[in-house]
């Protein structure tokens, strides 16, 4: 899980103070920002343009999985560029160091993950129109990536992956669990891979109740990002999780409770509702949970 750094003094690890140059672009990486198991984030100014900020992000491949998941995030973004609700990137390059490969992904840069802005309100509730101005950012770039033939699905949505951008709208990132591996797990050797490309590449608290038990061979496709953000809006609303994440029992059997405060309209509890189904298939697609809600959708022409 990402852990983010905002007021971090400098380390004189890692790449701070480097130059270098990714693609067209020549850049001056400066302080860490985020960090997770085998990356960083930086933030980096534009060598040529000093009043132009990016995030550099820094991953180090030991292995050809972790090379792989560089490309499927970098593939994954490509295919979304444009879209207002993904976060951009802008250049990328892999770096042969020898035993090791190291990938370099300029982004554009957001200031505040939606983490960071849930975890500072305190007990300061959204109002109800504030909540679905961020669900409807998210359900966008959802809407996009299951649109996709065949349909991609996010497999770790949550607030840390979720950032405001530099125009004020909320900007999907981290691709590299995305997925169009749908699938029903039949094979005891197919469910002990799976589980463990599960454990590795999706987060408890948001993890749908097919992902937690194989053995029910339910189908395992894109409705897993339907129960995460049914998770994601739960939080958005009431600023805890719908389920602690180790609850396995309890996520199963789709049991929590909505809290009687904040009081939300039944658009809203109705929503979290169905998409908290322990069923996949009781679950609305992206398009039915846009209906529910009257959203026109965007259209947008990618690429």
């Amino acid at each position: 899980m990402w852990r983010f750094k905002p007021f971090m003094q400098k380390e004189h690890n890692g790449l701070e103070g480097r130059a270098v140059d990714v693609g067209n672009l020549k850049i001056h990486i400066r302080n860490a920002i985020a960090e997770g198991g085998f990356s960083c984030v930086y933030l980096a100014r534009d060598a040529l343009h000093a009043s132009k900020q990016y995030a550099l992000k820094h991953m180090i491949c030991n292995d050809e999985e972790s090379l792989e998941l560089v490309m499927k995030e970098v593939s994954m973004m490509k295919s979304l560029k444009g879209h207002p609700n993904v976060v951009t990137l802008l250049a990328h390059t892999v770096l042969d160091m020898g035993r090791t490969k190291e990938a370099l992904l300029v982004m554009e840069f957001c200031d505040k993950s939606l983490v960071n802005v849930l975890e500072s309100r305190g007990s300061g509730y959204f109002e109800e129109k504030q909540i679905l101005l961020i669900f409807r950012d998210v359900c966008n770039a959802v809407f996009a990536m299951h649109c996709q033939s065949p349909p991609v699905a996010h497999r770790d949505l949550k607030a840390e992956n979720l950032l405001l951008g530099s125009d004020g709208l909320w900007k999907l990132c981290d691709f590299g669990s995305a997925s169009t591996n749908h699938k029903r797990f039949e094979k005891p050797e197919e469910m002990g891979i799976e589980e463990d490309n599960i454990r590795k590449h999706t987060t408890p608290a948001y993890r749908a109740p097919e992902m937690w038990d194989l053995y029910r061979r339910e189908l395992i496709n894109e409705k897993v990002d339907i129960w995460a953000l049914g998770c994601l809006l739960f939080r958005i609303c009431y600023l805890k999780s719908a389920f602690d994440g180790e609850s396995k029992l309890q996520i199963l059997n789709g049991n929590y409770r909505i809290p009687e405060l904040p009081k939300y309209s039944s658009l809203i509890t109705n929503l979290i509702k169905d998409m908290l189904q322990a069923s996949p298939d009781a679950r609305p697609d992206i398009t039915q949970a846009s209906a529910l809600l009257d959203w026109p959708f965007i259209s947008v022409k990618l690429g």
